[in-house]
């Protein structure tokens, strides 16, 4: 113990000598020496998100080699290819308050323990607080359960009805059976009382979730939240899979492929739903999905599906376009994460507005044309897909990017009939819009205004057309090597290492076919990655 101490002091005594004499202990300093040990470490922590084992380290010790190669092609790299991607989309869903809109919340009520859809019970029994009675439904007629239960004593509509349970095997928990009201456990997927599909959307009385429950979910419950992360993940997936196949990185911006697992496909098939009653038609939610596989909902398994011929990639995956909810977002993401061009305000701040009335087009105003100028043209790529928290695809019979649509258009005019939410949402009105803007895009679609001729074919191009030109797909390939650099080397890079070694590191990228592991490997294996610890 003694011996100890001492040694103990004499550290304490020396360390402050020390110090002074350097400006960062020898054991974190650069250094020109590779020691084998320390980087298949470092190699091991970077790539495969772990320290190396026992085994490695004593293959080390057998010939004193680091086969990069080997370590790039294995599936724990490949993991953390997508961990890595999915930090750049800033992937998650937590704020989306609804994966599908209209979607049928079904919840569990506590003292009876029975299944219902709480945003359908005045549509179903007249009245908003009324449930389902606790005992079991026994008569249907032509499929549907018969009421129980009809008074009008204190109900918000001129009938009450009450019907009984049934026992039903969800989707999110095969082999049990959990009781459901019978009105919402409806398996009869036909026409509502209505007329209308018993889509996702329709809450009539002859609509209940579907076989097995399929198109209803519980809002952060267990099987949602299941649903929620795949969806999340699905376009750091999709990078993932590019990226194994040894494929041109930009392909993940254009691909037409996307990846489901069981939960996802769920959701896919089962609850965008076909058509919302006041889309006006035209809105492909499954977006050209129909291939989606029929799987469990609890396999883990993740499939390639063929999405249409719209689609970009993960620039159009259900995570990404929810995740940003405005075109304007999606357009800052890309830029800021995929080009390395993030739009930042001025130095010193916006200058003051001096005009009364200023102008609505923001590539006019001051201040704001050095970030909207590119921004407005950019964020017109996703014209043709919904946003404020909404999927889907707006298709030409919806949507002409060269005409008004008369309804939007004579709305709130001379009297007129109040505007749709899709028309607001949408298309330039006269609540949405500023008089300018009305005179010259009155009933246009809002992601056509203030564009050029020059500019509109974006419109139809699709995000795809932002990496369709050599120059596009340089700063974009650039980045990606800016980026992973950064990444590894764990710090901002230098401005030589910008000026120099970036555009060394990307000619390797580009004599690869933007073959993102040849791209790890060659940064890992450069003496600015092995000397650094």
């Amino acid at each position: 113990m003694r011996r100890a101490s001492c040694l103990l002091l004499t550290l304490f005594v020396a360390l402050p000598v020390f110090a002074q004499e350097h400006d960062s202990p020898a054991e974190c300093a650069p250094t020109d020496t590779v020691d084998e040990t320390r980087l298949l470490r470092q190699l091991s922590l970077d790539l495969l998100g772990r320290p190396p084992t026992i085994a490695e380290y004593e293959a080390l010790e057998g010939d004193g080699a680091i086969d990069v190669a080997s370590i790039v092609g294995t599936d724990e790299h490949l993991a953390q290819v997508r961990r890595y991607h999915r930090a750049l989309l800033w992937g998650n869903l937590t704020e989306v308050t609804a994966l599908a809109p209209g979607q049928r919340r079904i919840s569990r009520i506590r003292s009876t323990g029975i299944w219902r859809v709480g945003n359908a019970r005045r549509t179903y029994r007249g009245d908003r607080d009324l449930s389902c009675l606790d005992q079991l439904q026994t008569e249907f007629r032509g499929g549907r359960p018969v009421p129980i239960r009809t008074f009008t004593e204190g109900c918000e509509s001129d009938r009450c009805v009450q019907e009984g349970y049934v026992m039903v095997e969800p989707y999110w928990a095969p082999g049990t059976r959990i009781k459901v009201c019978a009105f919402d456990a409806q398996a009869d997927t036909g026409d509502g009382t209505d007329g209308r599909s018993c889509s996702a959307y329709n809450a009539d009385e002859n609509c209940g979730c579907g076989p097995n429950l399929r198109a209803c979910a519980q809002v952060n419950g267990d099987h949602e939240l299941r649903m929620r992360e795949a969806l999340a993940d699905e376009p750091a997936r999709l990078f993932e899979h590019v990226v194994a196949e040894r494929r041109s990185y930009l392909e993940a911006f254009t691909t037409q492929e996307t990846l489901v697992n069981g939960a996802s496909a769920h959701f896919y098939r089962w609850m965008t739903g076909v058509e919302s009653e006041n889309s006006g038609g035209g809105v492909a939610y499954r977006t050209e999905m129909e291939t989606m596989p029929a799987m469990d909902f609890t396999s883990d398994e993740w499939r390639v599906v063929e999405r249409g011929e719209a689609h970009a990639g993960v620039l159009t995956s259900f995570g990404y376009l929810m995740r940003f909810a405005s075109n304007r977002g999606r357009a800052n993401r890309f830029y800021s994460a995929f080009r390395c061009e993030p739009f930042e305000p001025p130095a010193g701040g916006l200058p003051e507005e001096l005009d009364d009335d200023p102008p609505p087009n923001l590539r006019e105003r001051a201040g704001c044309a050095g970030c909207h100028d590119t921004l407005e043209r950019v964020s017109a790529a996703w014209g043709r897909w919904r946003g404020a928290s909404t999927y889907g695809f707006f298709t030409s019979d919806f949507m002409s990017m060269d005409e008004v649509r008369n309804d939007c258009a004579r709305c709130q005019t001379d009297g007129g009939d109040r505007c749709s939410a899709i028309c607001n949402t949408y298309f330039v009105t006269a609540d949405n819009s500023h008089p300018l803007a009305l005179d010259d895009w009155r009933g246009m679609p809002l992601a056509r205004a203030w564009l050029t001729d020059e500019e509109a074919p974006i419109l139809e191009q699709g995000p795809a057309g932002l990496v369709d030109e050599p120059h596009e797909q340089q700063k974009v390939t650039m980045c990606a090597v800016r980026n992973l650099a950064t990444h590894l080397l764990g710090r901002e890079l230098t401005e030589d290492e910008m000026l120099g070694w970036v555009p060394e590191m990307h000619e390797v990228f580009e004599d690869s076919g933007y073959d993102f592991l040849s791209l790890t490997e060659a940064l890992v294996s450069d003496s600015r990655y092995r000397t650094t610890r």
